[in-house]
């Protein structure tokens, strides 16, 4: 089997960060904001190389058209429906409370083009236009080339606009063509598969010498700017030999395994996860629980996190066995729609 479990635990790990690493309150203390900035140093490009490598160990011969169409129904689909509950949301509550980024009625016009219903959408953008065009692009050869066109992007700024997050798109290709990459060498896809708890232990001395110094601005200028461009490639290498470490050497881990429930539904916690943390952080801001002390904050952001990906998970394990895919996302917003934004109106006015 060419795919390797340990990237599924490591989605699953990755969309944990995710969701951390979007819960950062006023009163956080300054060490879980130095965790969150840790966080931020690797989680979206880990992200990406999971993609581009899940992409090519999954690649299915069909045409560029059907595979675009399934790509639409993926992600675009989903992408639109949640903008369009994000938005309604928004325009029916930030009157009474507040909300991150207010929207307008043009929001429904914008959405079409950027992620005006949450910042956090422009991944989705990005990798749609992953898919749109690394297809294009054939064979070890061309898949190289591709990747050395992602460094360039990424580090020479060529001013590409904003709008359908071609910006973002151009930082995250290298990442993605990484994955690529790592399948398609045998070498790098053998380091990455096997186990030793050398390489555990070289990986975590590294992630951990490589944050501090970056924190710290421990190197020169020079030094920085190649360890800024490093850092992203060692919270990889250090996830994927800790995923390694939870499969406990390949075998162990199966479907039913908590990691693997959360990779699975890696892209329903992505899309909801924000509308989930925003309700338990109003309904504990109500219940006046909101201080940085220690064993308020801890439970505190254990709850909230914990929210926003288990409530995803079970949303689309309780209507995932009536509906196919696609429209289970759909339902999903409906769901929401007629429950959550009237439970905040009646319960969270302030």
């Amino acid at each position: 089997m060419n795919r390797i479990i340990a990237l599924d635990i490591a989605k699953a790990i990755c969309i944990i960060l995710v969701v951390m690493g979007h819960y950062v309150p006023d009163n956080s203390p300054a060490w879980y904001v130095l965790v969150h900035d840790v966080i931020y140093t690797f989680h979206m490009p880990l992200f990406m190389f999971v993609s581009g490598y899940v992409y090519i160990a999954t690649k299915k011969r069909s045409t560029y058209g059907d595979f675009l169409l399934k790509k639409v129904r993926r992600l675009m689909v989903p992408y639109l429906t949640t903008s369009v509950m994000v938005i309604v949301i928004k325009l029916l509550t930030q009157g009474s409370m507040s909300v991150d980024n207010p929207v307008t009625i043009f929001s429904f016009v914008e959405m079409f083009y950027m992620p005006v219903a949450g910042y956090f959408l422009w991944f989705i953008w990005a990798l749609w236009w992953m898919f749109v065009l690394v297809p294009l692009f054939r064979g070890k050869q061309k898949h190289v080339e591709l990747f050395v066109l992602g460094i360039v992007l990424h580090f020479i700024p060529f001013g590409l606009p904003r709008v359908f997050c071609l910006e973002q798109f151009s930082g995250m290709l290298m990442y993605f063509m990484f994955g690529v990459f790592v399948f398609e060498n045998d070498s790098l896809h053998r380091f990455l598969k096997e186990f030793s708890w050398i390489k555990v232990a070289c990986a975590v001395a590294v992630f951990i010498l490589g944050e501090f110094l970056y924190f710290t601005n421990g190197v020169g200028t020079g030094g920085m700017f190649l360890l800024n461009a490093m850092l992203p490639f060692i919270g990889i290498w250090f996830v994927m030999e800790v995923a390694k470490l939870v499969c406990n050497d390949w075998t162990d881990v199966h479907e039913r395994h908590l990691l693997m429930w959360i990779a699975q539904s890696s892209y329903i916690i992505y899309l909801f996860h924000t509308t989930f943390e925003g309700l338990v952080k109003a309904v504990l801001r109500k219940l006046l629980i909101d201080s940085n002390v220690w064993y308020v904050f801890i439970p505190s952001a254990i709850l909230v996190i914990f929210s926003g990906v288990i409530i995803p998970m079970l949303l689309l394990s309780v209507c995932f066995e009536k509906t196919p895919d696609y429209k289970t996302f759909i339902w999903i917003v409906a769901f929401i729609n007629n429950n959550l934004v009237a439970f905040i109106n009646n319960n969270l006015k302030f």
